[in-house]
């Protein structure tokens, strides 16, 4: 995949198809917006090599510290949204 001329729809798009391996590949791409779209479509998938991708990026010293942040929040979110699947009882 080409890591220039990326845009939304292009993450919407690896989302749609359950591409694990080209949202973590966004995880590096220098345009943190598009970072952020791919951390909160791992988010939303639940994948669990895209949890441990999250879990790396918040770990990793060198990853600048609003993209470690977001990462960690968006964990953060995913574990209440599992939490709560487990205890609806509706």
């Amino acid at each position: 995949m080409a890591r220039f001329g990326l845009g939304k729809r292009d993450v919407q798009k690896l989302e749609r198809e359950r591409d694990i391996e080209g949202l973590i590949g966004l995880l590096s791409h220098e345009d943190e917006k598009l970072v952020f779209q791919a951390i909160e479509a791992l988010t939303r998938i639940g994948d669990p090599e895209g949890v441990e991708a999250l879990m790396a990026l918040v770990a990793d010293p060198s990853c600048p510290e609003l993209i470690r942040t977001k990462a960690w929040l968006a964990l953060d979110v995913g574990m209440e949204r599992e939490a709560k699947k487990r205890t609806d009882w509706r």
